[in-house]
């Protein structure tokens, strides 16, 4: 099951106490740890336990976005039939937002 590489990759990235500096200027993710902290936005492995049996799947890209004030996590997901699914979730109360088969 690909959830716990997941999981794992979502925890590492949570847990790092270290500034990285995002490559694309439109990725937050450097920013998630202190927003966790500030109570600002779910931390991912909460929306795992929430959207747990919609994000099977081996993950591909995580990147965080601001999209008209909301904070959105977007991952890039492969299922089981190698197919890529870009999913987007609110960060700030977990809403599932998109799902789309990534070209």
């Amino acid at each position: 099951m690909m959830i716990g590489l997941l999981s794992l990759a979502l925890v590492v990235g949570m847990t790092s106490n270290s500034i990285v500096q995002a490559d694309d200027q439109d990725d937050l993710s450097a920013s998630i740890p202190l927003w966790v902290k500030q109570g600002k936005v779910i931390p991912l492995e909460s929306l795992m336990q929430m959207h747990g049996d919609r994000l099977q799947g081996r993950l591909i890209d995580l990147e965080v976005e601001q999209d008209e004030g909301r904070i959105i996590y977007e991952l890039e997901i492969m299922r089981e039939n190698s197919v890529v699914y870009e999913i987007k979730i609110d960060a700030e109360n977990g809403e599932w937002l998109e799902e789309e088969v990534e070209h």
